[in-house]
């Protein structure tokens, strides 16, 4: 691996709900990943923006109490200490790459009664989601939450201390838990009858602020997996609220209420809180498998075929790998879901990124490069060298590619990474994306691919044999492409327009057959090419039809049957 090391390491911003993404592109209350690449171990006396960035997220942890001056000090070599003691580490108060990676995660402060802060706010919020905690979200750890936390760490097999600890708030936050169980002696409420205008309007989700939420939320709160106030506004409690009624009623726990989860929400066989879950539903197969292909600077997504293989090309987009200095790593990977709508590169001049998907622990596949969070303010550097080996690693495209792949590659799906495949100037050249639009900051839409005309090998193409060469295009391309394909001298994707692919298998053909070899099918070339096809398609003679027999005509009569005789000569 040519790497030093390269880290991508994922820091969640948790904005408040209320700021969802705003029109002009500046992140809300979606994900920002800030990726470290190439980081260095910081230590005492370092200086720089990486220093700055540790200092930043430390002081959203509560461990840093300093100035944030990007000067690695005592005081924040006392913070990482105090890192470092917490999740058990030696306290050596350097911040290694493994430190760095743990502050940049899902890192957490010990708390305990007296401490006070949005850390605690949080520890609150999901303790009244899970049922262990009923006080008032105050950001202030007093007795109630001391004995939350209590109760908590005894049902989940912890000790029992009332403090929470890194191990109870690890716990806390992950998906393996145990809730309360619902007390036996109390009946559930009635299930009120479903409002007149229960009916689905289109699919809501996250951010979503309207009365189609609001009626979402009553109906949760009445089957027992909301309790907070309905507000109308979808955001971390609703979206938790209905993931919990999904599992529970055997659909796709996704956030989402699409037709499905509506559907089932206002039937009259819903499963309430606590009842006897459905069914899980059967697993969907993963629709696509993504092939990055480096030595052409493509990504290829294949679909299923009828035999549930990903065979069928659906889709090509133009991209930029890995340097050489600093390669997209080969192998295949399995994408974990893990998505941004922001990423940041602090270590790389500060850039920023669109629709960020997570390929591995190193590289992800994004949009195109900005100088800020402003949509207009793209880094035209990037722009042109779409289509090139230009980045440190990680896949870029357009920013409509890079937003499918984020909309419609999941977990699960695999990515082949690979330097091996022949070069197809055709099929690079035939999935061009548009011009880059000055006005709008995007690349105008990919043209279509022309589509490809009826093909019959055993005859030439009609019409004048006319020489063709390079940047030709049209049927007698196409033709000449699929006859060199299955003569084994063309290996590139027939478009139609003749490429370095075609003039290179044109070549060759010349080669073979004593012609002048000059990469150029011109008129000799193809009448040589014509006649070749001739002689082997000549089709076989049709045979001349049986004359009927004629009677009387010995040669048509039956012959008369052989006499037998027995040893007696009988004839018996």
């Amino acid at each position: 691996m040519k790497r030093i090391l390269a880290l991508c390491l994922a820091l969640l911003l948790l904005l408040p709900a209320a700021l969802a993404e705003q029109p002009d592109g500046a992140p809300g209350g979606e994900e920002v990943v800030i990726v470290t690449s190439e980081g260095r171990e910081l230590r005492y006396g370092d200086k720089g923006e990486d220093v700055r960035l540790l200092q930043t997220r430390l002081k959203d942890l509560y461990y840093y109490k300093g100035p944030v001056s990007g000067n690695y000090l005592e005081v924040t070599r006392k913070a990482v200490r105090a890192v470092q003691e917490a999740y058990g580490l030696e306290a050596t108060g350097v911040a290694d790459l493994k430190l760095q990676e743990l502050v940049y995660g899902d890192a957490h402060r010990p708390l305990q009664k007296g401490a006070s802060g949005k850390d605690v706010s949080r520890l609150q919020t999901r303790l009244s989601e899970l049922g262990y905690y009923w006080g008032k979200i105050s950001g202030d750890y007093l007795d109630g939450t001391t004995a939350a936390v209590g109760k908590f760490q005894q049902d989940n097999g912890l000790q029992k201390t009332g403090k929470a600890d890194v191990a109870t708030l690890t716990k806390l936050y992950s998906d393996d838990i145990v809730s309360p169980s619902p007390d036996p002696l109390i009946s559930p409420k009635p299930l009120p009858t479903p409002p007149p205008d229960a009916a689905f309007k289109g699919v809501v989700s996250y951010g979503a602020k309207n009365d189609q939420v609001k009626l979402v939320q009553e109906r949760l709160a009445a089957l027992g997996f909301f309790d907070r106030k309905v507000t109308g506004g979808f955001y971390e409690h609703t979206s938790k609220a209905v993931k919990d009624f999904q599992k529970l009623n055997g659909l796709v726990p996704d956030g989402v209420i699409g037709e499905q989860t509506w559907q089932a929400l206002f039937g009259l066989d819903v499963v309430r809180a606590g009842g006897v879950p459905k069914p899980s539903p059967a697993p969907t197969p993963i629709p696509y498998f993504i092939e990055v292909d480096v030595n052409n600077q493509l990504i290829k997504v294949y679909g299923l075929d009828e035999k549930g293989e990903h065979t069928r090309l659906e889709k090509v987009f133009t991209a930029s790998t890995g340097t050489a200095n600093y390669p997209s790593e080969v192998g295949t990977y399995t994408l974990t879901g893990r998505k941004a709508r922001w990423a940041e590169f602090p270590n790389w001049g500060g850039g920023k990124a669109r629709w960020w998907v997570r390929i591995n622990a190193d590289i992800a596949f994004h949009s195109i490069l900005y100088r800020t969070n402003n949509l207009n303010d793209v880094n035209m550097s990037s722009v042109k060298r779409l289509g090139s080996r230009a980045s440190h690693g990680c896949i870029r495209l357009t920013v409509a590619d890079a937003k499918w792949i984020y909309d419609n590659v999941g977990a699960g799906t695999q990515v082949r990474i690979h330097e091996d495949a022949p070069l197809d100037p055709e099929l690079k050249a035939a999935n061009k994306p548009g011009s880059f639009n000055t006005r709008t900051y995007v690349h105008d839409a990919t043209p279509a691919p022309t589509q490809e005309p009826a093909y019959d090998g055993s005859r030439p193409p009609a019409g004048e044999t006319r020489t063709l060469k390079a940047g030709a295009q049209g049927e007698g391309v196409y033709w000449l492409q699929r006859k060199l394909k299955e003569l084994g001298y063309y290996t590139g994707t027939v478009t139609g327009t003749f490429l370095d692919g075609t003039k290179e298998a044109v070549r060759a053909f010349q080669r073979d057959h004593k012609l002048k070899v000059n990469g150029t099918a011109d008129v000799k070339t193809l009448e040589y090419l014509y006649q070749l096809v001739a002689q082997t398609t000549t089709p076989a003679p049709t045979p001349m039809p049986t004359d009927p027999p004629v009677a009387g005509d010995p040669a048509q009569e039956p012959a008369p049957p052989t006499e037998v005789y027995t040893v007696d000569g009988s004839g018996n």
